[in-house]
């Protein structure tokens, strides 16, 4: 009798796997992208993280950040660059002539197939883009070969772009980052929804570091977030 309650159960799974069977990928990626959304609201609840700001695009919480940093002398750093509309985007941003924008990136693409991504998704051919900007620098490597002997120059603002997507690319550069991680730099994560890759690397990094972050402004499905470091 004790086997009874478990039989729906069971017959539901069955009729998922015959589901399955009959999408496409694209249409999985779809599904599991919906149970992300899920996911990602339980985990920013269970971290007591609640956005003051809440946008509908991507570039709006950009501005969030720009509005607070755009006169100082910043050192912008982002990670994962691909074909440069991000950097693109803040090379206009940042009005100071004294900033400074990083971008790291093989341009080769992911280095391992997660998730949603395969393997070698986003590459630009090893090639960086052309940005008609002298503040622009890229780094082209793996951050494994680039990030170690990395020196910031000076500045008075530190803003990192947190685009690596992967686990162990993100969890990476946070612990390399973090003796330059000081109260009032922000961070921003591009993919916070997949909750195995940045959300894991972001709950490891916290607990090693004893860092606290302040959440400042992220779109509406919590892809899009950006922190301060209080």
């Amino acid at each position: 009798m004790a086997i009874l309650p478990k039989l729906p159960r069971a017959r539901f799974k069955q009729s998922l796997t015959v589901i399955g069977r009959n999408l496409s990928k694209s249409s999985l990626i779809r599904v599991q992208a919906a149970v992300n959304c899920l996911w990602v609201g339980r985990w920013m609840a269970d971290r007591g993280f609640v956005f003051p700001e809440q946008v509908f695009y991507r570039s709006e919480v950009f501005v969030s950040i720009a509005r607070r940093v755009a006169d100082k002398k910043v050192l912008y750093l982002e990670f994962g660059v691909a074909a440069g509309k991000t950097i693109r985007w803040w090379s206009s941003a940042l009005k100071n002539p004294g900033s400074k924008l990083h971008g790291f990136d093989s341009f080769e693409g992911l280095p391992e197939a997660a998730g949603p991504w395969t393997k070698g998704q986003f590459s630009t051919d090893g090639k960086a883009p052309k940005i008609d900007d002298p503040r622009i620098s890229f780094y082209i490597g793996r951050f494994d070969q680039t990030l170690p002997a990395y020196q910031p120059p000076p500045h008075d603002q530190l803003v990192v772009n947190l685009d690596a997507d992967l686990y162990s690319s993100t969890i990476f550069v946070l612990r390399t980052l973090r003796p330059h991680l000081k109260s009032g730099t922000y961070v921003y994560f591009d993919e916070m929804n997949v909750v195995d890759h940045e959300p894991r690397a972001f709950d490891e990094f916290v607990a090693e570091s004893s860092l606290k972050f302040r959440p400042i402004c992220a779109d509406r499905t919590l892809t899009y977030v950006a922190f301060e470091i209080a």
